[in-house]
């Protein structure tokens, strides 16, 4: 598989033997993207999952404003594969991006299938969203604290 090492390194399948990663990379299609190309929109319904390969992805707010920016290595789609809900946020291609798309109901299947694999895969993904929920935790309070009465104590 080319972009294998890359592969290797997304915290989707840390701790797992090659052998494993190279089945669960078998269940991939192999693609990319240019510069302003949509992976996923917010609101949309598809629970695949992509590994960013090579190049940079924008993260955006339904406005267009940019949260955060991934590249090689990182995975999309985690929470629509989780709860099969609509998408949480929009990606797009930063430049020329390679990337892995594993279908949702395909992984879910290997998963099912391959109990110790997909335990593994269930405790990365869920050590992640709680790392993600903590940090937005945090920024909540954070601004929370900023909004409080600018006027209070200017007299």
């Amino acid at each position: 598989m080319q972009y294998a090492d890359v592969f290797k390194k997304n915290y989707l399948v840390h701790g797992l033997p090659d052998t494993t990663i190279e089945e669960i990379g078998a269940l991939a299609s192999f693609d990319g993207g240019l510069a302003g190309d949509v992976l996923v929109k917010k609101g949309e319904k598809s629970s695949d999952l992509f590994v960013i390969l090579d190049g940079t992805v924008n993260i955006l707010t339904d406005k267009g404003d940019k949260l955060t920016e991934v590249g090689p290595g990182s995975v999309l789609g985690e929470v629509a594969l989780v709860d099969a809900g609509p998408r949480s946020a929009t990606a797009v291609c930063k430049g020329l991006v390679k990337f892995a798309k594993l279908p949702a109901k395909e992984l879910r299947a290997y998963m099912a299938k391959n109990k110790d694999a997909g335990f593994v895969m269930l405790a990365n993904l869920s050590r992640v969203l709680s790392m993600r929920l903590r940090q937005t935790s945090i920024a909540i309070e954070d601004l929370r604290a900023k909004t409080e009465d600018p006027w209070k104590g200017s007299l």
